[in-house]
């Protein structure tokens, strides 16, 4: 077809280049040149599951008379974004036992008064307790051992807020306005929340990106000159303004391709009667336009590094059972 498809590792190290387009603290956008298809699916499948984040898994209910049932309250407080570093802790598994180390304990208490108006419950009413869970453990012979000290629903031999990362930065949720839950007078909300780390592919409270996705540069090409009246009728048909006008003196004007990355390929400029014989659609088959955006565990630019490192160990342990 002639397509040269082959992968030579010199011509890769080579060719392969990174370059940040924007990068704010949420998103980041930036091209990844000289890759195949399947690297950069590879960056999206593993960034989107594979990336492990800290999310509310366990909701221990006191009290819930609010109109919200309790399995949909759990679900809403398992989607609010944790602003905490998920390489600070450690997976849990069923046969563990909850301690600073694998688990982050959340309160939230929010009541309507009688006689006044409804009130709103948002996500900074969920507050971190780094001492672990307050709910007493129900045990067989709690009555009649009231002497020794009852056990709750963590095993915490620290506080977690003595730990230097936290010190300074408590952990909460990253948005501090999303609506959890509405009162009416009277109602009221009492539990505390269990978060744990997790990867996506468990359950999509763990991804920790909002979207990641990309697509190729669009290649526009300007197969023959197009001057005059025929330039302007080019430059009004496309949408998003990838040609513009040229001045070549004497009054002529000519078109050209000003922003090609601007491009959705929507065909416009090729519409019509000849114009195929004007303008070329193409796309760079190594370039990678890409966008991620963070939920808000970590920053951008810091996902897709351990996305690397993650392909890397992946790599290895592929090389390894080959050897």
């Amino acid at each position: 077809m002639g397509v040269d498809n082959s992968l030579r590792l010199d011509d890769f190290r080579k060719n392969l280049r990174v370059e940040v387009v924007r990068l704010t603290e949420d998103d980041i956008e930036f091209d990844l040149i000289g890759i195949d298809a399947s690297l950069a699916n590879a960056f999206r499948r593993i960034l989107i599951a594979e990336l492990p984040t800290i999310a509310i898994e366990k909701v221990l209910i006191a009290n819930n008379t609010s109109v919200i049932q309790d399995e949909v309250l759990a679900h809403r407080l398992g989607l609010i974004p944790l602003q905490v570093d998920p390489r600070l802790f450690e997976y849990i598994s069923e046969n563990d036992i909850p301690n600073e180390k694998n688990t982050i304990v959340f309160k939230l208490h929010a009541r309507c008064e009688k006689g006044g108006p409804r009130s709103t419950v948002k996500s900074d009413e969920l507050k971190w307790l780094p001492n672990g869970s307050e709910f007493l453990l129900a045990t067989e012979n709690s009555a009649s051992n009231t002497a020794s000290k009852q056990k709750t629903y963590t095993s915490f031999s620290s506080s977690q807020d003595s730990l230097p990362e936290f010190s300074n930065n408590p952990i909460a949720p990253k948005y501090p306005d999303i609506i959890i839950a509405k009162l009416g007078p009277g109602q009221e909300i009492e539990l505390e929340a269990h978060a744990v780390k997790g990867m996506g592919k468990t359950h999509a409270k763990w991804s920790p990106v909002a979207t990641a996705w990309y697509r190729m540069l669009p290649e526009v090409v300007l197969l023959q000159e197009v001057k005059g009246v025929k330039a302007e009728e080019l430059v009004n048909k496309c949408p998003v303004k990838v040609f513009d006008i040229e001045d070549i003196g004497k009054g002529g004007k000519r078109a050209n391709v000003a922003r090609p990355r601007s491009c959705t390929l929507c065909r416009e400029c090729i519409r019509g009667d000849g114009w195929e014989k004007f303008v070329a659609l193409r796309r760079v088959k190594d370039h990678f336009i890409f966008t991620v955006e963070s939920t808000g565990a970590l920053p951008p630019e810091v996902l897709f590094t351990e996305a690397v490192k993650i392909l890397e160990d992946k790599c290895e342990r592929v090389i390894t059972e080959l050897s």
